[in-house]
């Protein structure tokens, strides 16, 4: 079975300047949540990997994708993929992408953050007989 490694390399809540009442994380707090939302996405993420390794059984390699959680409404906005730090196929890289449409932080947070994630695709390996 292939493995599917994630990781969250930075978010960062910028301050806001309006005063509102709605709840603010700490920032580990906010990374935690973030990373636990793109979690819900693992197996329509799994499903892209699969179908890359239909047609080339040792595809592998990362997508990295930068993105913004919009403050109040947690919208998952301006996602992109970080063509830099990436090496995985372009139909996986674009399937990573669609997947993370509608993402919702809940609840909102008075922040906006600004993340980068990391999704490393690595084939199984096979024992040698």
């Amino acid at each position: 079975m292939p493995r599917l490694h994630t990781k969250l390399f930075a978010i960062a809540a910028a301050a806001t300047t309006a005063a509102c009442s709605m709840r603010t994380r700490a920032p580990d707090e906010y990374r935690d949540d973030t990373q636990a939302l793109l979690e819900t996405k693992r197996a329509e993420i799994k499903t892209c990997y699969d179908a890359a390794l239909k047609g080339f059984p040792t595809t592998g390699g990362t997508v990295t994708v930068r993105f913004v959680v919009e403050s109040e409404t947690g919208k998952v906005a301006s996602a992109s993929v970080d063509e830099g730090r990436s090496t995985a196929p372009p139909q996986l890289r674009d399937c990573v992408l669609r997947a993370m449409d509608g993402l919702v932080l809940t609840p909102g947070d008075g922040n906006e953050g600004q993340a980068t994630f990391t999704w490393e695709f690595r084939p199984a390996t096979t024992p040698a007989t």
